[in-house]
């Protein structure tokens, strides 16, 4: 009896194997049967393929579901390329103890051995003490001042006046921003380079010493090696400045330099500035060019009047420069008419 149901048992079992092995096989065949069809849409492109609309979303309007999708734009960050390294916060304090201790040995060989920085270095020392003020004007609510004063119109005074914006610098530069300081702190790195090369090298410009006190009228004529005039080249270093910054302003509000040298005034400028270098009389005469005969080469413009020099004609190549026509040579050798010329 007991092998009777042993045997019973064992052929259930094997039939019921059998029936879960062939409905596996079948739901497998049914699987591959499906797949085909869709693979052969897919192969037949997007244009015979049948797309069953998607149930809607909950919470959110059919317009807007069925509306083309936005196209995300990419925020593009502006290169800073061409932009100076900024001076490690870390170091200004010692950039500025350096600058300060080079302005105290310039100020004592040129009051004992009469020797100067040459003009390049003078103008970074001016860019300098403007950005100094630009800064620091702001933030004492005062107004900033005239970038050709009377006090910075000579090499003492303008040393002075320099080593002066080193100390208010280095008292503000931790009571503003760094964005409000950063362009006098990139000022004072460039001008302790330069000065640190004119002292390493040697370069500096043995010049005659200008009297500590001078009468106002007549002008002195204390010239330096090569016919140079100390204060006046000074000075006009500083005009040329600020005609310069003048026309660079004129034409961002105009799209386009002034006809005349004069439309500057009063509105960018107060006056054209006067100019007294090497042997000419003062004057704040214009010469104004509006040709393109000197594209070929522009030193031919000069006539050694010791007048203001300006290229007005749009089609110029010198269009919007302003130059000091006078051919007379520096202590270094060079023709005035170069002092403050663009690099």
């Amino acid at each position: 009896m007991a092998k009777i149901f042993n045997h019973y048992m064992k052929t259930i079992l094997a039939a019921f194997a059998a029936a879960i092995f062939l409905s596996t096989a079948a739901a497998q065949q049914d699987g591959g049967g499906a797949e085909a069809p869709r693979n052969e849409e897919t192969a037949a492109g997007p244009e015979n393929t049948a797309i069953s609309p998607e149930p809607p979303k909950a919470g959110i309007s059919p317009a807007a579901q069925t509306a083309p999708a936005r196209k995300i734009r990419k925020i593009r960050r502006k290169t800073t390329a061409g932009k100076p390294a900024p001076v490690d916060p870390k170091k200004v304090n010692i950039l500025l103890y350096g600058t300060m201790e080079r302005l105290d040995i310039l100020s004592s060989l040129y009051e004992n051995l009469g020797l100067r920085l040459s003009t390049d270095t003078l103008r970074k020392a001016y860019e300098f003490d403007k950005a100094v003020n630009r800064a620091a004007a702001p933030y004492f609510k005062v107004q900033e001042p005239s970038p050709g004063r009377e006090a910075i119109r000579n090499y003492r005074g303008l040393l002075e006046s320099v080593l002066r914006s080193v100390k208010i610098l280095k008292e503000i530069k931790n009571r503003l921003r760094p964005a409000e300081t950063e362009s006098a702190v990139l000022a004072a790195r460039d001008l302790y380079l330069a000065m640190d090369d004119e002292l390493s090298s040697p370069k500096l410009i043995p010049v005659a010493i200008e009297p500590k006190t001078r009468p106002q009228s007549p002008r002195p004529q204390a010239a330096g090696a090569g016919g140079e005039h100390l204060a006046n080249e000074t000075e006009t270093l500083f005009a040329i400045s600020e005609l310069t910054f003048a026309l660079n302003a004129y034409k961002k509000e105009e799209e386009s330099f002034p006809k005349r040298l004069k439309d500057l005034a009063p509105r960018y400028i107060p006056a054209i500035p006067y100019i007294s270098i090497a042997d000419h009389a003062r004057t704040a005469e214009v010469v104004e060019i509006d040709s393109q005969a000197y594209d070929a080469d522009y030193t031919k413009a000069f006539r050694d009047t010791g007048k203001w020099l300006y290229f007005s004609g749009k089609k110029s190549a010198y269009y919007g420069r302003i130059f000091v026509d006078c051919t007379h040579k520096n202590a270094q050798g060079v023709e005035f008419y170069k002092i403050g010329e663009r690099k």
